[in-house]
């Protein structure tokens, strides 16, 4: 029985676009180092099948073959930099409106250094 997986129908385009875009991007990495698709797929200890619809932009391929696919190319810091807070624009935009407009001191206290 066939495994139900969120194929292309279910992704919004932009995203579609996003995914072929990385697998292009992978599978030029591997020509750049005159890797074969069977060299790069031993190294990530998956099938050639697998590597390919990688390279194509196919959403079931499971994230830890796109991360194997990094290590291989030694390119491992991109995925940890995926959805960094620090890249979060809308994140950071709410908790800046968040942060209070004025600070006030408290009255009555003199002495900030009371042991």
């Amino acid at each position: 029985m066939a495994r139900n997986t969120l194929g292309n129908e279910g992704l919004p385009y932009p995203t579609q676009q996003a995914l072929k875009v990385l697998g292009e991007n992978i599978k030029t990495a591997r020509k750049r180092r005159r890797w074969t698709l069977d060299e790069m797929a031993g190294s990530m200890l998956v099938t050639r099948k697998t590597l390919s619809r990688l390279e194509t932009g196919d959403p079931a391929v499971s994230l830890a073959v796109m991360a194997a696919a990094l290590h291989v190319l030694g390119m491992t810091d991109d995925l940890s930099n995926i959805a960094a807070p620090e890249r979060d624009n809308i994140g950071l935009f709410n908790e800046k409106r968040r942060l209070p407009q004025k600070i006030h001191k408290k009255k009555g206290r003199t002495d900030i250094l009371d042991f």
